[in-house]
């Protein structure tokens, strides 16, 4: 296998000139890529190279680690990782990492199949995992992070004459997407009784956390101007917003569920996907569901020590599990948090924002920054009070450095 060295020549360089300015690394990114690039690798498919970012990665000596039953890669890293490029590239004026994305791009390109199912894991060989539970073809969660890479992508390349092939490319498998989102929505907008009440059936799944990814990609999309999905993006915002636990003076009011009765520490981006709505729609309904979510919710789970999830029973009563916690989690609700207050100039929410993003330096139940600047890394997560899984995935590593790009600075 052949280590990717990223090497941009100057007419491809020049081609962005107008794009991205003349001033060059004239900003200064807050993220120390290393480690992540370290993890990075490529690969001949179909005759295209292809660029994928491996799946785990372990401590002391921090190589790259293929699993067994998985494989070398994932659509869900690569997808995430990819939006990590994106902001460089864009915000940091970071020109040297277009042919990284390029390749990543072909990665998921590769991965996203033409009914709009998608594949998950790969292997050594190049060869699609079909096998495993969690990558055999779907539209689901790698779906859905395959669709949000390839939006990064899509905004990096869409005014690059010399990457028109590439954009074309781009948005046919995005709008392979259109057909699944519609068959959800078809349902709309009926409702089944369930031991919690009367929730929605135009869901993707029926699972909120999923749509709130979704969300993400479709109001980024729509802000092109390129795209038309407010309809779409109305439609799946009320069903996350009837997904919310609303029961003042309960502890969990407030609460988003994730899937089924519970709420779950990690990818519960439906707070900072209303935030993305009500920046297209103007929904009051959107912002004021997410003020409850961060005046009630996010103050418990900060006493409780933010819990790695939290059941709910019928009566209200609830059971909460305490670890792992994981970069997942606190990016999650850090962007909630953090967007709500550079939407709102209120002083309440960012100084909740910063205490989220303290997790990760050194602020926690473990007393351990999880994030260390000199190499790029951060640790896989704390498994207990004095335990460390001083490990360091694409995952984490993609999601920390995903929080540190939101608040500008570190």
């Amino acid at each position: 296998m052949q280590k990717l060295f990223i090497i941009g020549s100057l007419f491809i360089l020049f081609s962005y000139a107008g794009c991205l300015g003349e001033k060059n690394e004239a900003i200064k990114s807050p993220i120390n890529l290393s480690h992540a690039l370290s993890l990075v690798d490529s690969m001949v498919v179909e005759d295209e190279m292809i660029a994928y970012i491996w799946i785990y990665s372990d401590a002391p000596d921090y190589v790259p680690t293929e699993a067994s039953q998985e494989g070398i890669t994932c659509v869900d890293d690569v997808g995430r990782f990819l939006e990590i490029i994106e902001h460089e590239i864009l915000v940091y004026q970071k020109s040297d990492l277009l042919p990284l994305a390029r390749k990543l791009t072909k990665f998921l390109l590769y991965m996203g199949l033409e009914d709009g199912l998608w594949n998950n894991f790969i292997y050594a060989d190049g060869t699609r995992n079909t096998n495993h539970k969690n990558s055999q073809a779907d539209f689901g969660w790698w779906a859905i992070r395959g669709l949000r890479g390839l939006v990064a992508a899509y905004k990096i390349f869409e005014n690059s004459d010399f990457d028109s092939q590439l954009v074309q490319k781009i948005t046919k498998q995005i709008e392979t997407a259109n057909n699944h989102i519609q068959d959800a929505l078809s349902n709309y907008p009926s409702t089944n009784l369930n031991y919690l009440g009367m929730k929605p059936t135009w869901l993707i799944k029926d699972a909120p956390d999923m749509n709130s990814e979704l969300l993400i990609s479709l109001t980024k999309l729509h802000n092109t101007g390129k795209f038309d999905y407010f309809d779409v993006i109305e439609k799946i915002a009320k069903g996350l917003i009837d997904y919310q636990y609303r029961n003042s003076g309960h502890d969990l009011d407030g609460m988003f569920f994730c899937w089924n009765n519970t709420w779950h520490n990690w990818g519960n981006n439906q707070a900072f996907a209303l935030l993305e709505v009500y920046k297209v729609t103007g929904d009051s309904t959107c912002l004021t569901s997410v003020k409850v979510w961060a005046d009630s919710f996010v103050p418990f789970l900060n006493k409780v020590g933010f819990p790695n999830n939290i059941t709910v029973a019928f009566n209200g009563n609830y059971t909460t599990e305490e670890y792992p916690q994981i970069a997942y989690g606190f990016n999650s609700i850090y962007h909630g948090m953090k967007t709500l207050a550079n939407i709102t100039g209120e002083k309440k929410y960012e100084l909740a924002a910063e205490n989220i993003f303290a997790w990760f330096t050194g602020q926690n139940k473990a007393g351990f920054s999880m994030y260390d600047n000199e190499n790029g890394r951060c640790y896989d997560g704390i498994d207990g009070e004095n335990s460390i899984n001083m490990n360091s995935g694409a995952e984490s590593t993609i999601e920390c450095l995903s929080a540190i790009q939101m608040q500008g600075e570190l």
